[in-house]
């Protein structure tokens, strides 16, 4: 039935009124923050505050970064991703509040759950609630000291294996690759038992792919934000979260891990041992159906995650050495004395806080380089923020950036200075606001394994080579506008001397 004599007519009306109702629909959130007296910046229909991420004009954690600067003065601020309101947490006080002592009321991340992504949607890092605590419990044990100490050999074997590599590599190199094979060498050996051989075959396909994999595409870039701020596009285009070749082939790598230790007798006690005892436990198994990908995705996230997140973190350490000889030189120096005292570069060693200075070196490149841009929580139960009359409603979500803090000159003076020694001061007093792996409950599981695999690897290179700049090191670094974590655009090319 026509509402005009005329059909041209009623279909402008028809999309008047369309345009109207989605509008409006787009826009049901954006008074949220006004009623509720928290400061925001003024959102625009259907991006909210999200368009240079959105265009890839800037990365997440750099517009996280501005917004943290604009907001000066305040406890927490309010941002629109796209159409859903986000409270930016501020106060460290708050902070430390939200992620250890009322940790309950913000047990789940934001991330979206896939009904077609079996891997994603029971990788711990995206379970939720109950589930996630069943499997972080168990899976703890992977860490201990004990198994960080049994573990230490493999790391390092393959130290003297990345020396080997640097002296055998002609003219300069690039760090991501290196860094990436003695990573992967690492984390495959320590897992899953898996010698990967990236260290010693240059054409390593796996290393290939991994490294491929983890440069985002804009394919993948796009999938991302999907997962992390428009939630139903998810399911409803079937998206699967990561470069697909490079979860396919790590999948089957792992999965033949796990077939040839059930054909074997051995039992070496890595996570591949530590999965077939959760599998064997009828009551885990069979209330979390502990079974098929649910079993996969597990050491599945431990690898990609952990490669990298440890390769970042070794390659901007690296670079920055190379940028600030001083720096370099003095932690020669203190390695150089550890390794006299202790007779080699030992987990004690490592460990021992005399030698500190290399933990600061870390502690800098990770504050410059957080594996993370922003930490992001969902409330699960209405919360009221401690000293305000601000509460916070189940199912509202709330962002906490960590290269907002990392880079707050209230905490890190100078803070586009490379500065080690700004960590001779105590951090985090009162409150959080330098967290490079998370904290509390939710933290990051495998922290000091990863800071084992870097100080074995950092220490080998100390020991034997000075890393100097080349025509090809770049003189600043930008941030990757499409990566999921902090990375870098450029490529890095440094010249090992041998000492």
């Amino acid at each position: 039935m026509l509402l005009t004599s005329s059909w041209l007519a009623d279909l402008l009306i028809v999309l008047i009124t369309i345009s109207f109702l989605t509008y409006k629909y787009y826009t049901r959130n954006f008074y949220v923050f006004t009623k509720r007296g928290v400061k925001h910046i003024k959102p625009t229909p259907f991006l909210g505050n999200f368009a240079s991420v959105l265009f890839f004009k800037e990365h997440t954690g750099e517009w996280l970064m501005k917004l943290h600067r604009e907001f000066d003065d305040v406890p927490y601020f309010g941002v629109f991703i796209f159409d859903v309101p986000y409270l930016v947490i501020k106060s460290p006080e708050i902070i430390k509040n939200i992620m250890m002592k009322d940790f309950n009321h913000f047990m789940d991340r934001t991330s979206a759950v896939s009904n077609y992504d079996e891997i994603q949607k029971n990788a711990m890092f995206f379970q939720k609630g109950e589930e996630w605590k069943a499997t972080r419990s168990k899976l703890t044990s992977v860490f201990t000291s004990g198994r960080l100490k049994a573990m230490f050999p493999i790391l390092t074997k393959n130290g003297v294996k990345l020396t080997e590599y640097i002296k055998a590599t002609p003219g300069p190199i690039e760090l991501e690759d290196m860094s990436a094979r003695y990573v992967a060498d690492n984390i495959g050996r320590i897992f899953f038992g898996m010698d990967i051989h990236g260290l010693e075959d240059a054409g390593s396909e796996f290393v290939d792919i991994l490294i491929k994999g983890q440069r985002s595409s804009l394919k993948v870039a796009l999938t991302s934000l999907c997962y992390q701020f428009q939630h139903q596009f998810v399911n409803t285009l079937r998206l699967k979260f990561g470069d697909s070749r490079m979860v396919d082939f790590s999948v089957q790598a792992i999965k033949h891990a796990f077939e040839a230790r059930e054909q074997s007798s051995v039992r070496v006690n890595d996570l591949v041992d530590i999965i077939r005892d959760l599998q064997q436990n009828e009551e885990f198994s069979n209330y979390w159906d502990f079974k098929g990908m649910k079993v996969l995705a597990q050491p599945f996230q431990f690898f990609i995650a952990g490669h990298a997140t440890t390769t970042g973190a070794l390659t901007h350490a690296l670079y920055h050495l190379a940028m600030n000889s001083d720096i370099q030189d003095n932690l020669r120096s203190v390695i150089q004395d550890m390794t006299e005292e202790y007779g080699g570069i030992t987990y004690e060693a490592l460990t021992d806080k005399k030698y500190s200075y290399i933990d600061r070196v870390l502690n800098e490149t990770m504050r410059m380089w957080p594996a993370l841009p922003y930490i992001d929580r969902m409330c699960t139960m209405d919360y009221k923020i401690p000293g305000t009359d601000y509460v916070v409603k189940q199912g509202e979500r709330i962002l906490i950036s960590t290269l907002g803090h990392n880079f707050d000159k209230k905490y890190f003076p100078s803070p586009d200075k490379f500065d080690p020694d700004r960590f001779l001061d105590k951090h985090n007093e009162g409150g959080l606001y330098y967290i490079p792996f998370g904290e509390g409950p939710r933290a990051c599981i495998g922290e000091r394994l990863a800071l084992l695999n870097l100080k074995v690897g950092l220490s080998n290179i100390m020991l034997n080579f000075s890393i100097e700049q080349v025509p090809e090191t770049p003189q600043k670094l930008t941030y990757n506008k499409k990566a999921f974590g902090v990375s870098s655009t450029e490529r890095i090319y440094v010249q090992f001397k041998p000492l």
